[in-house]
């Protein structure tokens, strides 16, 4: 769908929905994860809240326990400001380890190791929560809004970032999301900033950030990969890593005690989490001997289930092969072997690159661990 220009620039635009959100009167909660994007709602938020006289802001962030240093350091100056109620959650979920083909996961603050085997130690004033869904993080019971008014979560959402966050826009017509299971509203009010405009803004305003896009700045890292989240996550997350290895190496020797296979990703790059083709070998034959006949038992149960699925799909509305490399324009996600292949090799447990499988349960690798109940994760 073609642009619609506002005919006004994108800081009046956004301080211009949280103002919306906040003179209506309804419950609104920051949802903050020490990133610029979520930095810049919050101070805005903190902008809107002043003028229509909703001081504290109400912020929420989900501990992850292993982040780039710099991260909850910034994230404790934020909960230390007067004008800001954080709320620091602990939820001691599951955590994907895209470096582990064995186990998959890690648990947040994992209570079957003794403390000093975590990385970091979480602050004495955070929350314990039963939830282990990123969705179980803003509900009605902890933050109940007004009677008629509705709770909404803040997010740092822009389209600039992928063409399926556009698609969530457009869908949803606007910065605003429909209720989800729980009755909760997104609202993304960043969602036409550039990286541009977070740093002009963050420069202009002298607003404080996370010294972690300096670390990677300095690393040569491109502007593209300039983002702060876990960084075992996803492959993508390697050059954050391999950064942070080097300025940090004391914290880098805890997440390799504490995360097997880290330091084999560090020192091989994608080589250590992507499939490699042999000799003489298409991607097809590659998929079945690294997804399946060489791969552990979960990766190959998701990865026969995943090749049923989408070559079933292919003949709904082809007669041709699957391709091997150059991907069907109707295919999704997974358009050839060769996106199979790197979307299967670690077994895609949170199902980011696909969407023919659901996210791995916690209780398949930890026994009592019990289920989502909801997203893993945005």
């Amino acid at each position: 769908m073609p642009k619609r220009e506002l005919g006004k620039n994108v800081f009046d635009a956004a301080l211009e929905r949280f103002l919306k959100l906040y003179r209506e009167g309804h419950r609104v909660v920051v949802s903050f994860s020490g990133g610029k994007d979520s930095g810049i709602c919050l101070e805005l938020a903190l902008i809107a809240a002043s003028m229509t006289d909703r001081l504290p802001i109400e912020v929420v962030m989900r501990d992850e326990e292993v982040m780039m240093p710099g991260t909850f350091e910034y994230c404790e100056r934020v909960a230390a400001r007067p004008e800001i109620d954080f709320h620091w959650l602990v939820a001691g979920q599951p955590v994907v380890n895209i470096f582990n083909r064995e186990n998959p996961y890690f648990w947040v603050f994992d209570y079957l190791l003794k403390p000093e085997e975590w990385v970091r130690q979480p602050p004495d004033f955070a929350e314990i929560i039963p939830e282990q869904h990123i969705e179980g993080m803003v509900i009605p019971y902890r933050f109940p809004p007004k009677p008629g008014k509705t709770l909404i979560t803040v997010t740092g959402l822009r389209t600039s970032e992928s063409p399926t966050r556009t698609m969530s826009i457009t869908s949803s017509k606007g910065f605003l999301t429909k209720p989800n299971m729980y009755g909760v509203r997104y609202a993304r009010p960043i969602y036409d900033w550039k990286d541009g405009d977070v740093w002009k803004a963050m420069g202009d305003n002298g607003w404080d950030y996370n010294i972690a896009y300096d670390v990677l700045k300095r690393g040569d890292v491109s502007s593209k990969f300039l983002r702060i989240a876990p960084i075992t996550l996803t492959a993508a997350s390697l050059t954050q890593f391999q950064v942070a290895a080097k300025a940090f190496p004391k914290w880098f020797e805890k997440v390799c005690k504490r995360l097997p296979g880290s330091r084999s990703a560090v020192m091989f790059g994608r080589r250590a989490v992507e499939p490699m083709r042999q000799f003489g070998e298409f991607w097809e034959d590659c998929f079945k001997r690294t997804c399946i006949e060489e791969a552990p038992e979960w990766i190959r149960m998701r990865a026969e289930k995943m090749m049923k699925g989408q070559l079933s799909h292919h003949r709904a509305h082809s007669q041709t092969p699957f391709p091997d490399v150059a991907g069907c324009p109707r295919c999704g996600r997974v358009p050839s072997w060769h996106l199979m292949a790197k979307v299967m090799f670690m077994g895609d447990p949170f199902s980011l690159k696909q969407s023919l499988l659901s996210a791995v349960e916690p209780e398949a690798f930890r026994l009592g661990a019990g289920l989502w109940g909801g997203k893993p994760t945005f």
